[in-house]
């Protein structure tokens, strides 16, 4: 294992765009906090003090924080991409193939490597959770309560990772494998539009759909990622009074999908680097 981490560690550190793209994306974790700390966005001549809303109030705090920070996840897709493409316009993957790495040892570099930025981005957030949280809470809730959304961010990042070790192998080239995820996005939007306009059209509307009630378009792979951590604002608290943070049960089933998915995507990667002449 330590050679493997020993042979990504160098492609990594040596290539500057994905150290440029490392860094950035770790520094915007911090910045991220702290400008949520401080922003006081203005609505109709309002200003919104999000901490006095209780944004940052244990347990909601792990729910917030972590959908928030997950949009970041973009430039980790970056690095994985353009550090799996290289691989093959650089030739250093027939090179390590030649020296003797297995292609089930080259993949569980790539792996390895996905698991090690997902853990670290979530103690990043682990990090931002408890700062903020001891600075600005006012609820009495243990600081721990509400902290399984740390597995639930690590597991939206492994899906999401594996979906893209999974492009930039079956497409070979970063622009098309980033192509690859936008159209991936796109069909799922639309097989999800026309899931909830075939229920309006056979029901009773519009109006009348609920949105909590099962629809299969929610277990495709990029929307069981964003699943995983459900939006945190609660609309109608907001319009009676109530309160705008709430934290809601992490969906088991959208964990089960999740680990399915990595498996699949990971197999997936596996098939084709084997059945592949490099």
């Amino acid at each position: 294992m330590n050679r493997l981490f020993n042979i990504e560690w160098i492609k990594i550190y040596n290539y500057k765009t994905t150290r440029v793209f490392t860094l950035i994306y770790f520094a915007m974790l911090v910045v991220f906090g702290l400008i949520l700390s401080v922003i006081k966005p203005e609505i109709g001549g309002v200003k919104l003090d999000i901490a006095k809303l209780g944004f940052f109030n244990f347990p909601e705090i792990w729910q917030n924080i972590g959908y928030g920070v997950s949009i970041l996840k973009i430039f980790i897709a970056v690095i994985i991409i353009t550090n799996m493409t290289n691989e093959y316009s650089n030739g250093t993957l027939k090179q390590n193939l030649i020296d003797g790495l297995s292609k089930k040892e080259f993949l569980g570099s790539k792996i390895m490597t996905n698991f090690l930025l997902a853990s670290l981005s979530s103690v990043f957030v682990l990090g931002i959770c408890l700062v903020l949280g001891f600075v600005f809470s006012t609820s009495e809730a243990s600081f721990w309560e509400g902290s399984g959304y740390l597995l639930a961010y690590f597991l939206k990042l492994n899906l999401f990772f594996s979906i893209c070790l999974f492009l930039a192998i079956l497409l070979k080239k970063s622009a098309f494998a980033f192509l690859g995820l936008i159209l991936l996005w796109v069909v799922e939007t639309v097989v999800s539009t026309v899931e909830v306009l075939l229920r309006a059209y056979f029901g009773k509307g519009l109006g009348q759909i609920d949105p909590d009630t099962f629809y299969l378009s929610n277990y495709l792979p990029l929307n069981a990622s964003s699943n995983l951590i459900a939006f945190p604002v609660n609309f109608e608290g907001m319009i009676t009074g109530g309160s705008l943070f709430v934290l809601k049960d992490i969906n088991l089933s959208m964990v089960v999908a999740a680990v399915i998915y990595i498996l699949i995507f990971s197999y997936l990667s596996y098939r084709l680097l084997a059945k592949r002449d490099l």
